[in-house]
């Protein structure tokens, strides 16, 4: 019987577990896990702690820098977990060095009582760094790639949260082979794409990766059927619009508050990600703070259990999956009618009678308690979220359209400062100075005014930030050596008129990415619903992807697989995208061309056209982290087109996590 996709996308958590398992079983001994706390929710999508004990582990352990887990046993093995970070890495091996002060290893004994295994990639430095503290040859290296984690129906992640800072920030593509590793493995299971479509140097070079290490299978295994039409890489800095503005479906509004920890979120009553980025003086009083006026204030006592948690899985919770791509005014006005049809619901068991009570309570009140448990977490998580974001939600949807539109650039840096002196967010406003050098640009003078402002209230060292988003392309490079004979400096002496497009401004235009270029027309409750977060009037219609941004922006992830799913040739998808710069298609056999020389070798009949595709499904990988915002477009694009798109990357992320790996 063929496997169905869904059902393919699901085996990735057995080869995951068969690496895993390939690697405790060849190390002998007493064993003990110590696990970085930020895999801990991811590995529990691969195995279960039971998993682990029946593969030899005695003891589960999180990692803490400063605690060190002693030896209970002669020759206890110590297996670390960690992700693939230098920082990391040097604390583990400073709990090694200071056990092996306390109970040296038995060189004669020839067995290693530490092991380490880093996710995704075991790097060189890791070997010499062992070398230089005189624990080579003591200490073994694994390396343990889980490749995609389902987390939710069509989104694959990779739960790798470095990428970003890594390969953008510090031009340090050691994670690339990592991710080539992954798509490999996808390849062995769903079959190889007749089509890979890239946008961005980096996803290029992932692609030839990809073809060097050649096929996963032996020759006596057949290759898969391809699943998929076409897979589709594309960089985060080709599309960094989609990541900096504010989402206004459920599911990404949830992200910009909450941390998720593979896709689930904890709702902390106190603390949140809004809350911890704003300077002390802002923080909003909680209301328990009137307790604190008492001469004796109470005691607090530990809480039992963890945290109350949404997961962000449309198979564990129904109400998530009714409402997680739409706008989140009518999420939140669809959770309070249900959360009141539960309390209808309860008051009916007043006027029972005794036998239906009976059976009301052995058949349906299990389910409907569990049913107001969901109901009520997301709407506390609602409310938290119109309580952090509603005062200037609708000042920062009308700031950013006229960033998109480039009205008025002065008075826009003029009220990102004023949001800067009046909401203190160290991230987001941040994030919309981003946003304005992409679309409309911004000059040096400008950056080193805004950047003495910032650290003026947030800490000299966080001068260095700016260079970090230099890097990224995502500011302007500041503090340049000024060269009096330069070309530029010569020319911009002369009289000639200056016009300067930025390449967001160009690839928006190509692409049609802004809702009015692209022929969507906002229904006329667009302007009332993007008036507030929780504003319960009619939120925009999802009849265009841009309805995810408040009807502004379509995102390019979207646009393209628009695209590849609507051309009916080569001619007519060349037509739409052969103006794009760096868009490459790469045939099976390697090569790398642009869709108007692909459209030309199909007149001159050199290649077969793919389109119309035949297969309704494509694979669409964000390099660098994707949001909510495009997985939900996504989304749309393939119930208008009778499609089904697998969303992959890296990981999720929103505009507050992309800037915040540049601290």
């Amino acid at each position: 019987m063929e496997l169905t996709l869904d059902k393919k996308l699901q085996s990735f958590q057995l080869i995951a577990q068969e690496k895993l398992q390939a690697i405790i079983c060849s190390i002998p001994g007493k064993k003990d896990l110590i696990i970085e706390h930020t895999l801990i929710k991811p590995l529990e999508h691969v195995c279960a702690a039971s998993w682990l004990k029946l593969k030899g582990i005695q003891r589960i352990f999180k990692f803490d820098e400063d605690h060190i887990i002693p030896r209970t046993a002669e020759n206890q093995v110590h297996i670390y977990l960690i992700h693939s970070r230098l920082e990391t890495f040097q604390h583990v091996v400073r709990h090694i060095l200071e056990l092996e002060r306390q109970e040296p290893t038995d060189l004669e004994a020839n067995v290693k009582n530490f092991h380490i295994i880093c996710v995704p990639s075991c790097f060189t430095h890791f070997h010499v760094l062992l070398e230089e503290e005189g624990l080579y040859g003591l200490v073994q290296l694994h390396r343990y790639n889980w490749d995609f984690i389902n987390l939710d129906q069509g989104i694959l992640s990779m739960e790798v949260p470095n990428v970003f800072s890594t390969v953008y920030l510090r031009k340090d593509t050691s994670l690339l082979p990592a991710v080539a590793q992954s798509l490999r493995v996808l390849q062995a299971v769903c079959g190889r794409p007749e089509l890979v479509l890239t946008f961005g140097e980096n996803s290029a070079n992932l692609v030839k990766m990809l073809y060097k290490l050649g096929k996963l299978d032996h020759d006596t295994i057949k290759e898969p059927s391809p699943d998929f039409a076409c897979m589709l890489i594309i960089d985060r800095d080709k599309d960094y619009a989609s990541s900096l503005l504010t989402p206004a479906i459920y599911a990404g509004l949830l992200l910009e508050v909450f941390n998720r920890r593979a896709a689930e979120i904890e709702l902390q009553a106190s603390s949140n990600k809004i809350s911890r980025q704003k300077l002390a003086i802002f923080q909003l009083p909680h209301r328990v703070d009137q307790q604190k006026l008492n001469e004796k204030p109470p005691v607090e006592k530990p809480r039992a259990g963890k945290l109350p948690s949404i997961r962000m899985n449309a198979l564990s919770d129904e109400i998530y999956g009714e409402n997680r791509y739409k706008h989140f005014a009518q999420a939140s006005s669809q959770i309070r009618a249900q959360a009141k049809a539960i309390g209808l619901e309860v008051q009916k068991f007043n006027d029972m009678k005794l036998d239906e009570m009976h059976d009301y309570v052995a058949r349906k009140l299990p389910k409907v308690t569990e049913l107001k448990a969901k109901v009520m977490r997301h709407l506390n998580a609602s409310e938290q979220v119109i309580e952090m974001l509603g005062g200037n939600f609708r000042r920062v949807q009308s700031l950013e359209e006229d960033i998109l539109n480039n009205v008025s650039r002065k008075r826009i840096l003029n009220e990102i400062d004023e949001l800067l002196t009046s909401d203190g967010q160290q991230y987001n406003t941040l994030r919309l100075l981003c946003l304005l050098h992409l679309c409309a640009g911004i000059s040096s003078d400008e950056i080193i005014q805004f950047a003495r402002n910032y650290c003026n209230y947030f800490g000299q060292q966080h001068l260095v930030v700016f260079q970090q988003l230099a890097m990224a392309g995502l500011l302007p490079v500041a503090w340049e050596e000024e060269k009096a004979n330069t070309p530029a400096k010569l020319l911009s002496n002369l009289p000639i008129p200056k016009f300067q497009q930025t390449e967001f401004q160009a690839n928006a235009n190509r692409l049609r990415l802004m809702a009015s270029s692209a022929g969507a027309e906002p229904p006329p409750s667009a302007g009332a619903a993007s008036a507030g977060v929780g504003n319960n009037s009619a939120s925009p219609s999802a009849g265009c992807a841009s309805y995810v941004f408040n009807n502004l922006y379509i995102p390019i992830a979207a646009q393209l697989s628009s695209y590849l799913l609507k051309a009916q040739s080569s001619e007519e998808f060349a037509t739409k995208v052969g103006m794009v710069d760096k868009l490459l298609m790469h045939l099976p056999d390697g090569t790398a061309i642009s869709a108007k020389s692909h459209a030309n070798s199909v007149k001159l009949n050199e290649l077969k056209d793919i389109f119309p595709m035949r297969k309704r499904n494509l694979f669409v990988f964000v390099l660098g982290g994707m949001t909510y915002a495009e997985i939900g477009a996504c989304d749309l694009i393939s119930r208008i087109t009778g499609s089904q798109i697998i969303m992959g990357a890296d990981a999720i992320i929103t505009g507050g996590d992309l800037i915040a790996g540049a601290f």
